[in-house]
């Protein structure tokens, strides 16, 4: 298997998009892992291996928070950020999950669950003046 050399990434609490990233490491070295724990040498830990549907649950999960993460990084590109962006970012990455899952109906159940958090943040953003005030500016 060629593949470039990299390692698994490990989640981190306090970095944004650690689980983002973390997940397409390790769909980005799926045929390596595979390779590495088919390898007679490594039958103790055979077990585990993933199933072929764990790997497209992998590859599911990356393709979702692919969404936030995009607009995490238009964010982040700003050099001055200002809070009036916050809300039409929220409401497009909120708008991206709901057309991903009415057009991927085996995505529907994440996005849908994912969504539901998602309004309830959006839900306290409307409920706090300095967004409003932010909007007006």
């Amino acid at each position: 298997v060629r593949l470039p050399h990299l390692q698994l990434l490990c989640d981190i609490r306090t970095r944004w998009n650690s689980v983002y990233y973390m997940i397409h490491r390790l769909c980005e070295l799926h045929p390596a892992i595979d390779h590495y724990l088919s390898s007679p040498a490594q039958k103790d830990l055979a077990s585990y291996k993933l199933s072929d549907a764990k790997w497209q649950a992998m590859l599911d999960c990356e393709v979702i928070l692919t969404i936030p993460h995009r607009v995490q990084q238009v964010m982040s590109q700003e050099k001055n950020p200002v809070l009036t962006g916050a809300i039409p970012a929220f409401e497009m990455f909120m708008t991206t999950w709901k057309k991903l899952g009415e057009q991927n109906s085996h995505l529907k159940r994440w996005t849908d669950l994912s969504l539901k958090w998602a309004t309830k943040y959006y839900e306290r953003m409307d409920n706090t003046k300095v967004y409003v005030i932010a909007m007006c500016m």
